[in-house]
């Protein structure tokens, strides 16, 4: 699981579901359609050829707005100077939105013509894409970027296999935040933290699932027990007894610290923008992203003071990559070709880490010497840890079986008591 002309998040809510919903294509010459087996025996050239010229839609993910500004123009820039591609963005509140909306086109027999040529996704979006079959594809392993990535990258997707129906582009860790001030030693485990959070009532709270960070959150608690459950037996796949046990103990903690959060836990902030309020504010002591250059981001912008630092746990931090995938009813397949790759490439991914401090999420050995040197080079933000240790300390994804679950039991067991 990733992400605006400076136009905030509370308008983007607002306005997603009517942009989902009537989102349509500027006027360009039309475009011959592609399948994926005409796809496999073309020419690279050809491709590109056949997307000149033309609007290629992108749906992603609407909630960083630092991201959304570097997308709106300096990518957007770079496409359309190298490709002669006008890229056209659909902000979305969540991926899901989407989802659901390619679900119901081909429930309603709209298998052209859409109005999204691609997407950011990962995670149970894609699953519930992959199985609805409202993925186009598969196109990955042919796309001639697809080299610069590892295997681990290719292949899974939160239990899911990918069989080219998506292709990474982008590296994330979880990490939280402190204020060295206020807390010089944050707690750096899954125990030490409800011990913290009982210390201290009302200075923590997560993000409400199902928002990406808030349901990283619950799952790092899942993904504690399940370990102390059954080892490293859980990556193979959703376990349903397995999951009875870790959920139990997991919903117990939750439920444990519920009285100590942020307003006793009656309500949690519904956006990671509401988070970094609170925190800035000082009405709360830690907060988490998926972005581990998110706070030294913020501290550039002035948004945090200069003393706050990110942390994982001892045992580790969820991490993972996020995707690009083109809907089964894309109206430019070759267009969103062009760009996935594009995305894709060495250029793209080092100018992304000079400008939002992104993971690099290439290997390095099969960068050419200059591109390695480049990303060994790229800066680190004030905030932000090093490479290494984030690596040292990743924890792999669950099956997304098992955050859908958990998602579920957290609103039945956990919000509505």
């Amino acid at each position: 699981m990733k992400h605006s002309n400076q136009i905030c998040l509370s308008l983007f809510v607002i306005f997603t579901s009517v942009l989902l919903a009537s989102c349509t294509k500027p006027a360009s010459s039309p475009r011959a359609m592609l399948t994926a087996e005409q796809f496999r025996s073309a020419r690279w050239e050809e491709i590109v050829a056949q997307a000149k010229g033309s609007d290629v839609t992108f749906g992603m993910w609407a909630g960083d707005e630092a991201r959304n500004r570097y997308y709106q123009t300096t990518v957007a820039a770079a496409v359309k100077q190298q490709y002669d591609i006008t890229l056209q963005f659909v902000p979305a509140a969540d991926v899901a939105d989407i989802v659901n909306k390619l679900l119901n086109e081909k429930g309603a027999g709209k298998i052209a013509g859409g109005s999204i040529d691609l997407i950011w996704i990962n995670g149970e979006n894609f699953r519930s894409a992959k199985q609805g079959g409202v993925l186009w594809g598969p196109f990955a392993e042919q796309l001639p970027n697809i080299h610069y990535f590892p295997a681990e990258a290719r292949q899974r997707d939160f239990g899911s296999t990918i069989e080219g129906y998506e292709a990474p582009y982008q590296r994330a860790q979880f990490v939280f935040a402190h204020d060295t001030t206020r807390t010089p030693e944050p707690p750096r485990s899954i125990e030490t933290l409800r011990d913290w959070i009982k210390a201290h009532p009302g200075r923590f709270t997560y993000i409400a699932p199902p928002d990406f960070t808030g349901s990283a959150f619950i799952r790092h608690i899942l993904l504690h027990y399940l370990k102390q459950n059954s080892g490293d037996a859980f990556d193979t796949g959703f376990d349903e007894a397995r999951y009875q046990r870790a959920a139990e103990t997991t919903i117990a903690y939750l439920n444990e610290i519920k009285p100590y959060l942020w307003r006793k836990g009656e309500t949690y902030p519904g956006s990671a923008k509401e988070a970094d309020r609170l925190f800035a504010n000082n009405e709360i002591d830690l907060t988490m992203s998926y972005g581990p250059s998110f706070a030294s981001e913020r501290i550039a912008r002035g948004e945090y003071p200069a003393t706050v630092r990110t942390f994982v746990f001892d045992e580790g931090t969820i991490g993972n990559y996020s995707y690009l995938a083109i809907p089964f009813n894309a109206g430019n397949v070759a267009g969103a070709l062009v760009v996935i790759n594009h995305l894709m490439s060495p250029a793209h991914t080092l100018d992304q880490g000079r400008e939002l401090g992104s993971l690099f999420p290439l290997s390095l050995e099969t960068l050419t010497p200059e591109d390695r040197t480049a990303a060994e080079a790229l800066p680190r933000g004030i905030a932000t840890l090093s490479v290494a240790e984030l690596t040292q300390h990743q924890l792999p994804e669950l099956d997304a079986l098992y955050l859908e679950r958990l998602e579920k039991d957290w609103r039945e067991k956990v919000l509505r008591q």
